[in-house]
């Protein structure tokens, strides 16, 4: 455990804003406010007295809402009673997967860059994480790839890690590049944890799951978090082949038992009635994204555009002669503007930065106007530099 180290994104989060002024763009966190129906929804749970212990895998009527919801928007089928486990946000159901299936020395194969808790998961499990690192191919996985990692491991690969769209990068996979991965998946005994938190942040096509084509190994992680502005209500959600389910339950119940009564009966009023609060914050996040992407291109900054959430994968500029945790702390001290190193995702000297968009258009604004400054003078002084040296 001491090996571990805490999460560089809520570490980083929490030091920038100590600073006076500072526009914090490091939390991946809606800046809405959860839908009324949803909240009121809780509050009658209350009033009801919804207060004592749910069933460990959650209420019925969540897990049915779940299975609804999941066979509406995806095409997706999880009987509710046996396929499904409702977890303490979606942070619970990685866990409950990589605690239940990892022993020491297994292997994980995590596509970088991702979400830090993977990796962390796994090495306390004394397992080892591998990571494939896309960069030199969009920030994809491709399937020569993924076979290549599976066949040099061997029986060693228990589990493979996927996230789309992707954080930090808000890349996602088609339908027909997923086929793919699935065809080359399909022939190796590995399980696949498919982190899909984002899927109703998908903006220029539909949200495909590995799932779809690969059932009996995808354990797909989903929540209510970031879909309905409900991060703080801690709901999530773990699915998957039965036999498996069956055996990860144990494990959900021993770390929590269950999640709180009415919060699980405020998710289920959203995945049953939310809907139109998607699409609406959805609109508001393209306008946002629109615009701060417009806006890097003026300055002269290369970045990932994103398909899905509501992050922006940033290049430091290739005068910057340090890397990207050293950007990031020059931008905040001197920028007033926070944001997150790549290497909170990827390996150490990192030459990408995170910008979280999920905040409001006048911050968003300032923080393109200090940004624009900064860059120009940074780039002016290094001009000078050069002259000087010349």
């Amino acid at each position: 455990m001491q090996q571990l180290t805490p999460s560089l994104i809520r570490t980083l989060s929490e030091k920038y804003s100590k600073i006076p002024g500072i526009i914090n763009l490091t939390i991946g966190e809606p800046d809405f406010a959860t839908p009324t129906d949803v909240k009121l929804a809780a509050i009658k749970s209350i009033l009801a007295d919804h207060t004592h212990y749910a069933p460990n895998k959650g209420t019925p009527q969540l897990l049915q809402a779940i299975s609804d919801y999941l066979l509406k928007h995806f095409e997706l089928q999880y009987d509710p009673q046996t396929q499904i486990i409702t977890t303490n946000g979606a942070s619970e159901a990685i866990s409950t997967v990589i605690n239940g299936l990892i022993e020491p020395g297994d292997i994980v194969l995590l596509v970088e860059p991702a979400f830090s808790l993977y990796r962390t998961l796994t090495l306390a499990n004394n397992g080892i994480p591998i990571t494939l690192n896309a960069a030199h191919e969009h920030f994809k996985l491709t399937p020569s790839v993924l076979k290549q990692s599976l066949e040099h491991y061997g029986k060693r690969t228990k589990l493979v890690v996927l996230n789309y769209p992707n954080n930090p990068t808000g890349v996602t996979y088609t339908a027909a590049e997923l086929e793919a991965l699935a065809a080359v998946l399909r022939e190796y005994q590995v399980a696949v944890l498919s982190d899909e938190v984002y899927s109703e942040l998908t903006y220029f096509q539909q949200h495909v799951s590995l799932a779809r084509y690969l059932p009996e190994q995808v354990l797909l992680v989903n929540s209510v978090s970031k879909a309905y502005a409900m991060t703080g209500w801690r709901i999530g959600y773990l699915c998957g082949n039965a036999a498996i389910i069956k055996e990860l339950a144990k494990v959900h119940q021993a770390n929590v038992a269950t999640v709180g009564t009415p919060n699980m009966d405020a998710a289920t009023a959203a995945l049953q009635h939310g809907d139109l609060a998607i699409n609406e914050m959805k609109k508001v996040y393209l306008q946002k994204r629109k615009y701060l992407c417009k806006e890097l291109q003026k300055i002269g900054l290369e970045f990932v555009p994103p398909q899905g959430t509501f992050y922006v994968y940033v290049r430091i500029p290739t005068t910057f002669e340090k890397d990207a945790a050293a950007y990031a702390d020059k931008l905040a001290h001197e920028a007033l503007i926070a944001v997150i190193p790549g290497s909170a995702f990827e390996a150490a000297g990192s030459r990408y930065f995170r910008i979280s968009y999920a905040v409001s258009m006048e911050k968003l604004q300032l923080a393109v106007q200090r940004l624009t400054v900064f860059v120009h003078n940074t780039v002016a002084d290094k001009s000078h530099i050069q002259e000087v040296r010349k």
